[in-house]
């Protein structure tokens, strides 16, 4: 059972998001701005309920969580190797650090363009987008991890006898599991920019396009409902998803006390 104090908490936040919906309903209320230009939340609830049932809402989430589900596997594979070479050698974290840190400069949709030159509209351009705005972070964080590892860690793990082609997988990457985890987390937020910005361009399906299409029809109530299911979606995951994970890793090393 949850004590007090959590149930508590838990009120103060539910408390904290009524807030913005009550200021929201009592701008429009003011009727300073046409409604068409700024729907109310009863308005916009509505209108995503339409999308839902005329069969537009539900496809567009799940090809949009499709394309990030694939393309954030193939990144954080992909910066996950990446970042541990660069943690254990320092030539290859002289040349690659600096390169993957100008990347993260740029912005997630400059690489919708390359994409749709190289993919035209087809999903791998997607996955792509998706891959480049995510890896980069990955890669970095990883290696951050890795090089802030205390040295007494491996000396240890070598006198105990463990072989350096086991040091990865038993002693480094544990270690290193923190920074790791709050680079995947930063790489899933670039890559979700990158995979809807590409959507608002190259796509006939997604919350990106359902975005794009709010905006072409002057719809202010697709398009705020869509940007609050994005949002929705991204506290859903960091809650049940990338925040249960880091629960049971603080847990692990001690930092917290389990219930």
């Amino acid at each position: 059972m949850k004590s007090p104090q959590v149930k508590r908490v838990l009120l103060y936040v539910l408390l904290f998001y009524f807030l913005p919906f009550g200021v929201w309903q009592a701008l429009f209320s003011v009727g300073m701005i046409p409604d068409y230009l700024f729907p109310s939340p009863v308005q916009v609830g509505k209108r995503l309920w339409e999308l839902g049932t005329d069969g537009h809402l539900l496809p567009s989430v799940k090809a949009t969580l499709l394309r990030m589900a694939v393309g954030f596997s193939i990144a954080g594979a992909i910066g996950l190797g990446i970042g541990l070479l660069m943690g254990t050698s320092t030539i290859i974290n002289s040349c690659l650090k600096s390169l993957f840190l100008g990347l993260q400069t740029l912005p997630t949709a400059a690489w919708v363009p390359l994409s749709l030159l190289l993919y035209g509209l087809r999903d791998q351009g997607t996955y792509f987008v998706i891959i480049m705005s995510s890896a980069p972070a990955v890669a970095i964080a990883t290696s951050s991890g890795i090089l802030h590892i205390p040295p007494l860690y491996l000396r240890a793990a070598r006198t105990l006898g463990t072989r350096w082609y086991a040091m990865p997988v038993r002693v480094i990457l544990p270690a290193a599991l923190p920074a790791i985890m709050t680079g995947l987390k930063l790489g899933w937020t670039f890559g979700w920019h990158g995979g809807v910005s590409a959507e608002l361009i190259k796509s006939t399906v997604g919350l990106g396009f359902l975005l794009n299409m709010g905006r072409e029809l002057n719809d202010a109530s697709q398009v705020i409902g869509i940007m609050i299911v994005m949002i929705l979606f991204g506290l859903l995951l960091d809650r049940f998803f990338f925040g249960i994970i880091e629960q049971r890793i603080r847990i692990r090393w001690g930092l917290e006390k389990q219930d």
